[in-house]
């Protein structure tokens, strides 16, 4: 399928819109299974008595997706953008398959990190196909068409999700999906026949084998992590010792050293990042179930609160971006620090409507605080990150944003998951999980100080 190789001297064959708009809605479909899935996810655990594994069903997509992603990038690099498009594509849509079929929760959890490997791989296309197929002119715009086709399925994908649980079945979200990815797979996989040879692309392949075997070894040891947290024997210790050392040996890889240190410039600025998806993206992976279990709330109301998070999370990126082109870098810590006292805040007080402290509507106005904030700090932290990088590193950076959410939020995902198994009544387990996320947002905004002094400001 990878059909015949360009030599370099050649120009770039014209991009055929096919590609363009098959991208779009590659992208637009797995956006709207990632922000849907949160939400079923309690319909999912009750129907298939799976509480114990509800924290899995989250981690195993993230881990596997960050692994997918290092793959997809290898794939591309040996056999062509052709072959890694389909091996993603084949993989979401197995897991798709296999997710609505699902007779048992442990075979939801296998489906969810079959789809977490295609989405992985699908996520880190665009990168690859825009740099190497398209124009530099033209970029910048597939750029943006492909960051918006993230903002419809934020802004619905929950309440879409928890209308179709309600009205039909959980299982209707991912069937659904199987013949709109059928329909745009070769929009976007037939014009990627024709490879492009890249430079350097044997020392390219070598250094991909490397970031390859680390991240697989930062999965596994992540995912050791999580079961050794939710085991309570001494299986589940030795586990959780195994996935500590795993993770610290295989980020010397991924990440920039002393970056768990807080170490000054970009190793501070991945972790304030990391630690703010930890407490929002963490909090959001046990958000509707904790609503349904303690406040009787349905689905669809949940998905109300989840898709309200979604359109502030996008109104605190363009307020952002205003005050960034208005007051500069050197506005950037005073930003971050607004924004994750923010999250903070918001997460605190989300906690108090949730556990009953205070009254329900509170959930609402402080989940938008919360999410209001992480428009505002988070994606002020990525440029923080970005000018902290050579332009060399861009594409290494691209990866190690990505990677340091997924590892973060999975680790989150599963703490919470942990705790509603092994904890009771319900309420504790909650008190503890929503403790856990809140710890993560408070220590975020307390290291933006670190930034403040690399940076030089």
């Amino acid at each position: 399928m990878s059909g015949t190789l360009i030599p370099e001297a050649l120009p770039l064959p014209a991009v055929p819109r096919t590609l363009s708009l098959g991208l779009v809605l590659v992208v637009l479909i797995v956006a709207f299974e990632s922000m849907a899935v949160s939400t079923v996810l309690p319909r999912v655990a009750e129907q298939l008595s799976g509480l114990a594994l509800y924290g899995w069903a989250s981690s195993a997509f993230l881990l596997s997706s960050l692994f997918g992603a290092v793959l997809g990038g290898v794939l591309a690099d040996r056999r062509g953008l052709a072959f890694g498009a389909v091996l993603a594509l084949v993989l979401f849509a197995a897991g798709l398959l296999v997710g609505a079929a699902s007779p048992t929760m442990l075979v939801f959890v296998l489906a969810r990190l079959l789809q977490g490997l295609g989405a992985g791989g699908l996520a880190a296309l665009p990168w690859a196909v825009i740099s190497t197929r398209y124009p530099p002119a033209a970029r910048a715009r597939m750029l943006a068409a492909i960051s918006s086709a993230w903002l419809l399925p934020a802004l619905i994908g929950p309440l879409i999700a928890s209308v179709m649980a309600d009205q039909w079945s959980w299982r209707v979200v991912f069937w659904g999906l199987v013949p709109l990815l059928a329909l745009s797979a070769p929009l976007c996989v037939l014009p990627l026949r024709v490879r492009v040879r890249q430079p350097s692309e044997g020392k390219a392949a070598r250094s991909n084998r490397r970031v390859l075997w680390a991240a697989l070894a930062l999965s596994v040891s992540a995912g050791a992590l999580v079961e050794g947290l939710r085991r309570a024997d001494a299986l589940g210790l030795l586990l959780g010792v195994a996935g500590v050392l795993g993770v610290g040996l295989s980020t010397r890889t991924l990440f920039p050293a002393g970056m768990w240190r807080f170490a000054g410039g970009l190793p501070s600025a991945l972790m304030v990042r990391g630690l703010a998806a930890f407490a929002v993206m963490g909090t959001t992976s046990f958000l509707p179930l904790a609503l349904n279990e303690l406040r009787g709330l349905s689905l669809t109301g949940a998905g109300i609160i989840l898709s309200l998070g979604g359109v502030t999370w996008t109104l605190g990126s363009w307020i952002q971006a205003r005050l960034e082109d208005a007051h500069g870098e050197a506005s950037r810590p005073l930003r971050i620090r607004a924004g994750l006292g923010g999250v903070a805040v918001g997460v605190a007080l989300t906690a108090l409507g949730v556990l009953g402290a205070a009254p329900l509507w509170v959930v609402y106005p402080a989940w938008v605080l919360a999410c209001l904030g992480m428009g505002v700090g988070y994606t002020s932290t990525s440029l923080f990150a970005m000018s902290s990088a050579s332009p060399e590193g861009a594409g290494q950076l691209s990866g190690q944003l990505a990677n340091i959410e997924s590892l973060m939020v999975a680790l989150a995902a599963g703490i919470g998951g942990a705790l509603i198994a092994r904890v009771r009544p319900l309420d504790g387990a909650f008190t503890l999980a929503f403790a856990v996320t809140l710890l993560g947002a408070v220590l975020a905004l307390v290291m933006v100080g670190r930034l403040r002094r690399s940076s030089g400001s």
